[in-house]
């Protein structure tokens, strides 16, 4: 064979193990005449155990009978390379000796390794003039040499030599990770394809985690950042991918808020592995940027590397599902897995679920199946507002696989968002009959349950199936109740049940028991049903003083502020009554001033300020163009000794979620104005909330109490008959429509509109009280001493307020 074929053949061979061509490697190699006899056989034992590495990893551990054959049968070539005396020098000789300590490791002959690296100075080396492939070798020499050390002193160490043993490991897996990145730095530059091998990234991680677990934390992070500011280089996209997992996980769990450290830039900054890289030739090299974005804490940086992992997710993932492609899909669903988790972690700690929706909703399509990212995907859609492809997602994970926890969120979703008060109920049927369900969990669904036939009651206007919801509401409420008898939720929801069914000294004693601990984030509620409760047994003054020690803690809870201009009426006279609304007043404009607009996930009827009450369905559907209060009224001003009127402006308009707040205030400024005569003031604030709410029924009730007010009855009469129009289940507008017509001589239109009062709402004593009047006038006596018993009846135990006011939800 000439010398220009042997050339071509070993440039050949060169090539084809470069690019992992094992095939080719073996026919090279066969080729090889006599001269090149160690550079044979150390390609042979290569081919063979880098087949065995990728039959292994491929099959899961494949056949251990061929896995051993191939492994003895590379043994046997590497040590026929080492038994030839005459080039004991050569590159590829130290090649077979390095080869051969990968045989030890394989086999776990973990101290024969290291000896064996010990036959040849591998530091030496590095300064050299290596071929590429000895080069690689010697990358994988120094991760098996430090694999081999970690191992035996987890096993053998003793405490004085554990720290050098780990300084020495640490080495070594920078070192390799050194080489290995200039060897695909220059390899970028050719047209040769090499993919970065698992040992590169095992050395280049595995580095970082001992450093973070032996407290060097900055250097581990700066040496991950180091490797960021590496220039692009083709193949080592999966590698970065690793990296900028490994540097999310260690941001977000290795190091707290005040020992984070922006990002290295000077040159002064050295580490130990810079000082030993640059005495080789193999020292990365670093993209020069004019401009780089520094984060400047932690969070920014955090959220950057995991952006950067997505994007390189993106381009490196695999979405086939076929079997030649199982392996590499898995490892991109445990990449997935590994994102989505910290994404989650990151973006729920400061609220942007919009934007974490979005991005699961991206992340789906490497695992449209995967129950864990569909249950992560729903919540987020929920938490984000996006309630209806929230619940339809949640119901597709259900469908698949039972899982109370979803099961829970999803019927809370039905309840408070969607209405869907029958779903709700039929899916805690569906799990209640699990008996694999716990009781902590049987109790929340007997709660919701509970909750969502209570809230049937109040949309079914039929008496009969309303007794039947409420009767089953209860049940299911004693059933949470029996369960959890510490749960606040339950013993709220049941307080607030048994007020409404009229047990009001039962409700009391459970109101009480919640108020017995502390800590619960519902107290505001509970302590403004007892206040509800107490006046309902008429003790004023007690429910006044209660309502005032609540304040103390919730100055600025609107719905219970007018609550106490509802009780000051009672206790103090209408005058004192209209002092309090300032009090209403004034928190409404420091929160419309002080509240961030775009912030949409924070602005709809704050449960913490209202107590879940106002909400803009109550007052109309439609809009206004003009949505500024400008409330320029004196009275006010005159009574309380300072005018508040200044501080209406057009800044307490603004956002719609708004608006409800100011149409609640301004109505009970409104009737507290009339309670008074003062009815050009009442004018004015009904004119403050027709410019919020030009069509609602609330806006035409009050004006026909205006002008019923001054004597103006046929046009009352129209106001009434529109507010009943806009709002045919509005009772109060009933009930003044009724009580008009029968004193303007329309008896039978009032006796309807009295009557229909009564169906809607069972308890309406002053439905009653006029139907009785009616009754009377006409001379039924047995008729009217029945309605006037029931209207004393519900009067005993009616509340200065109806308990819808207060928080139902869950």
């Amino acid at each position: 064979m000439s010398g220009k074929t042997s050339l071509r053949i070993v440039e050949s061979l060169e090539k084809a193990r470069i690019e992992g061509d094992w095939a080719s490697v073996s026919q090279y190699a066969e080729q090889l005449p006599r001269e090149y006899q160690v550079l044979r056989f150390v390609s042979l034992g290569e081919c063979l155990l880098e087949q065995r590495d990728r039959h292994v990893t491929e099959r899961g551990g494949g056949e251990r009978s061929n896995s051993l054959q191939s492994l003895h049968l590379a043994r046997d070539y590497i040590s026929k390379a080492l038994r030839t005396k005459n080039e004991r020098d050569s590159q590829h000789y130290k090649e077979a000796i390095l080869l051969q300590a990968k045989t030890c490791y394989i086999q776990g002959k973990f101290q024969e390794c290291v000896d064996t690296f010990s036959r040849v100075n591998m530091d030496s080396m590095r300064k050299e003039s290596l071929s590429f492939n000895v080069t690689k070798a010697l990358a994988d020499a120094y991760v098996y040499k430090g694999m081999s050390l970690e191992y035996l002193n987890t096993a053998y160490g003793s405490s004085t030599s554990s720290q050098e043993v780990i300084s020495e490991v640490i080495r070594c897996y920078e070192a390799a990770g050194d080489i290995g990145l200039e060897l695909l730095n220059s390899i970028s530059k050719s047209t040769l394809k090499l993919t970065i091998s698992g040992v590169l990234e095992i050395a280049l991680i595995r580095s970082v985690l001992l450093q973070l677990s032996h407290g060097l934390i900055d250097d581990g992070i700066n040496r991950l950042r180091k490797i960021f500011q590496l220039s692009d280089i083709q193949g080592s996209e999966q590698l970065r991918l690793s990296l900028a997992l490994t540097l999310g996980e260690v941001l977000m769990q290795g190091i707290p808020e005040m020992n984070w450290t922006p990002t290295v830039q000077s040159r002064d900054t050295v580490t130990a592995c810079d000082t030993l890289t640059k005495r080789g030739r193999n020292t990365p090299t670093q993209k020069k940027y004019e401009s780089v974005f520094c984060p400047c804490n932690r969070v920014e940086e955090t959220l950057l590397t995991l952006l950067i992992s997505q994007a390189l997710l993106y381009k490196e993932g695999i979405v086939s599902f076929h079997d030649e492609d199982k392996s590499e899909h898995l490892k991109t669903r445990k990449q997935v897995h590994r994102l989505l988790n910290m994404l989650v972690l990151l973006m729920t700690k400061y609220h942007k679920f919009r934007y974490l929706s979005d991005m699961l909703e991206r992340l789906l399509k490497f695992s449209h199946d995967d129950h864990h990212i569909c249950v992560q995907f729903g919540l987020a859609l929920v938490s984000s507002n996006q309630h209806v492809r929230g619940a339809a997602v949640l119901e597709k994970c259900l469908s698949r696989r039972k899982d109370v926890a979803v099961a829970l969120v999803l019927a809370k979703t039905y309840i408070n968002k969607l209405n869907r008060f029958e779903d709700a109920i039929k899916l805690c049927d569906d799990y209640l009959g699990h008996s694999s369900t716990n009781s902590i969990f049987n109790s929340r669904l007997y709660l919701l349950k509970g909750v969502a036939e209570g809230a049937m009651c109040r949309s079914i206007r039929l008496t009969l199936k309303n007794q039947q919801y409420s009767k089953s509401s209860i049940s299911s409420l004693f059933q949470a109740y029996s369960l959890n008898s510490q749960c606040p939720q339950v013993l709220y929801h049941l307080s607030l049940r048994l007020a409404i069914m009229g047990e009001i000294k039962k409700s009391i004693r459970f109101t009480r028991k919640v108020l017995e601990n502390p800590c619960i984030s519902s107290m505001v509620d509970c302590s403004h049903l007892l206040v509800l409760v107490l006046s309902a047994q008429k003790r004023y003054e007690e429910a006044l003083d209660m309502t005032m020690l609540t304040l103390l803690n919730y100055p600025d809870n609107l719905n219970l502020l007018i609550s106490k201009v509802s009780l000051e009426k009672l206790v103090n006279g209408n005058n004192k009554a209209l002092l309090t609304c300032k009090e209403v007043l004034l928190p409404l404009l420091d929160k419309l001033s002080s509240v961030d607009v775009e912030d949409s996930a924070h602005l709809p009827y704050c449960d913490e300020w209202t107590g879940g009450k106002f909400q803009l369905s109550q007052w109309s559907d439609r809009i206004s163009v003009n949505t500024t209060a400008s409330y320029t009224g004196s009275n006010i001003g005159t009574i309380a000794g300072e005018s508040i009127s200044e501080s209406v402006d057009s800044q307490v308009g603004g956002d719609q979620s708004n608006w409800g707040y100011q149409a609640e205030v301004w109505y009970t400024i409104a009737d507290t104005f009339l309670s008074l005569g003062m009815i050009p003031d009442a004018q004015k604030c009904v004119d403050e909330i027709k410019s919020l709410f030009p069509l609602s029924h609330l806006v035409s009730y009050m004006s026909g109490r205006i002008q019923e007010q001054e004597g103006q009855q046929e046009e009352a009469e129209k106001q009434y008959i529109n507010a009943v129009t806009l709002s045919p289940h509005h009772i109060p507008s009933l009930i003044a429509l009724g009580k008009l017509q029968v004193e303007i001589d329309k008896p039978l239109l009032g006796e309807h509109n009295l009557t229909e009062a009564t169906k809607l709402g069972v308890a309406e004593y002053e439905a009653c009280h006029y139907l009785g009047k009616l009754y009377q006038q006409q001379g039924n006596h047995d008729k009217a001493a029945e309605y006037f018993m029931a209207s004393l009846r519900f009067e005993c135990s009616a509340p200065v307020r109806p308990y819808s006011v207060l928080k139902w939800t869950v």
